[in-house]
């Protein structure tokens, strides 16, 4: 079952055992980040989520805002008990990130979608 948001420019999907998929589209809007924290946290917490992956297949670079997104997602995942690996990094974003990280993220990063 996927439920798109269109306001919000992405999809979360249930994909089992207490796992999500988050897919940004490029509609995402992330200067209303608070609003959307909440939609997103809401619809994870009664999902009964345990993990929530990021997919940034889409996304040819991360700029220090979308990567500030990224970290306060993270945090307020795990202020709930979730869960929040970043998936499928293209080169020239893990790149771009790279360059001015000056910590380790909030999230992990994986490959793809892991099962179990």
């Amino acid at each position: 079952m996927s439920v798109s948001t269109k306001p919000s420019g992405y999809h979360l999907t249930p994909i089992g055992g207490g796992r999500f998929l988050l897919e940004p589209s490029t509609a995402l809007d992330i200067s209303s980040s608070e609003a959307l924290l909440e939609e997103i946290l809401q619809r994870l917490q009664r999902g009964k989520a345990q993990k929530l992956y990021y997919d940034l297949a889409d996304l040819p670079l991360i700029e220090p805002r979308y990567y500030q997104w990224l970290n306060m997602l993270a945090r307020a995942c795990c202020a709930v008990n979730v869960a929040m690996a970043c998936i499928r990094m293209q080169p020239t974003a893990a790149y771009a990130l790279s360059s001015y990280m000056e910590s380790s993220p909030d999230f992990s990063v994986e490959q793809g979608v892991r099962e179990g």
